[in-house]
């Protein structure tokens, strides 16, 4: 129940996030809003405002602006063209910007939300080898590992916790010897990394490093206002080009669909970061609203990115697509993203009652 509404609680608020940028933006565009939901499916709570119906759903994986003049969803083509106030009647700018909101809004909620984290907790001025954290039902636990303990050598090698690491990582499931202080007492045991993917963020190439599960001691530096903002920005850029490296993998075969993450594991990361802490759990919910946004902007017909992409061609072209073609191609769009949530929630579930080994 605690993952289903840490779940509800991320989702919830990335998408009214998101669809608020829609709304305002058409409120500032002059564009009539007839219905605001958060959720699809039957509703379950409306209350109309003006001259808009805000709803909440019953399905959580979603949401919606309806617009007076827009081919949405609802594939409703029966609108008159020449409204003032509907969304075909505005200019190329305006309906860029109503269509562009949400995404927009997407990457300024993580902005914020990682600008703030960095300003109150300071940023990682340095780690030092006293060991914070074990990971469950891993190696260093099963080594005798625990929090409190201070990593002293690796393989041979006395050095700081960078240096360790750096050995632990390049020995992917090989036999290592550790050697740890507790209590002014040395402690020895061998030890086999897990092996784990990897991404190397400079050359966009995969790469798969050891790990043993631990976490040293971090060593916070405060920051500026004006440096935290720096930071914030710089966090979602890295995000940004982690999707973009992703998305060109899948393209080109060196990921596999089956490595995505849909609904159920997202829903299992939520209570998870939920668990560890406010602050884990806020850089999730930036980490996730990014994603989101990124993938909306692609140019897939039912997306944010489909429809801008249909203004585009329009504007190109310098005459309107027919509105059948565009419905078919949403309907194609929607099957296809439908599919792709089947297929990842069915390799999420695999993950998910596959015991680790």
């Amino acid at each position: 129940m605690f993952t289903i509404l840490s779940f509800i609680v991320v989702i919830g608020i990335i998408v009214f996030v998101h669809e608020l940028g829609h709304f305002l933006a058409a409120k500032l565009s002059g564009v009539r809003s007839e219905e605001f939901s958060i959720g699809f499916g039957p509703i379950m709570i409306s209350y109309k405002y003006g001259e808009t119906d805000y709803q909440i759903r019953w399905i959580p994986l979603g949401g919606f602006v309806k617009m007076t003049g827009m081919l949405d969803e609802s594939f409703d083509e029966d609108f008159d063209p020449n409204d003032p106030r509907g969304f075909i009647a505005q200019s190329f700018i305006k309906r860029a910007f109503i269509i562009t909101a949400g995404v927009i809004m997407n990457g300024l909620l993580a902005f914020v939300i990682y600008t703030i984290i960095v300003f109150n907790e300071g940023v990682v001025a340095s780690v030092d080898s006293t060991i914070s954290m074990v990971a469950p039902d891993s190696p260093a636990e099963g080594a005798g590992l625990i929090p409190g303990d201070v990593l002293k050598s690796v393989d041979g090698v006395d050095a700081e916790w960078s240096e360790l690491t750096k050995v632990i990582s390049a020995h992917p499931s090989d036999l290592l010897e550790i050697t740890w202080l507790r209590n002014d007492s040395l402690y020895k045991s061998m030890i086999t990394p897990l092996a784990k993917p990897s991404i190397n963020f400079e050359t966009g190439e995969r790469d798969t490093i050891g790990q043993i599960g631990i976490g040293g001691t971090k060593v916070m530096m405060d920051v500026s206002f004006v440096k935290a903002i720096g930071y914030g920005v710089s966090q979602v850029g890295g995000i940004i080009n982690l999707n973009v490296i992703s998305l060109n993998w899948l393209l080109t075969g060196k990921a596999k669909v089956k490595e995505l993450s849909g609904p159920l594991g997202i829903a299992k990361m939520s209570g998870e970061s939920a668990k560890s802490g406010l602050v884990s759990f806020l850089s999730f919910i930036a980490y996730i609203s990014v994603s989101i946004g990124f993938l909306n902007i692609l140019p897939i017909p039912m997306l944010d990115g489909g429809h801008l992409a249909f203004m585009i061609i329009e504007a190109v072209i310098r005459r309107p697509i027919p509105e059948k073609l565009k419905v078919n191609l949403m309907k194609v769009g929607m099957a296809a993203l439908l599919l792709l949530i089947l297929v990842v929630s069915y390799h999420d579930i695999i993950r998910i009652f596959t015991p680790s080994k």
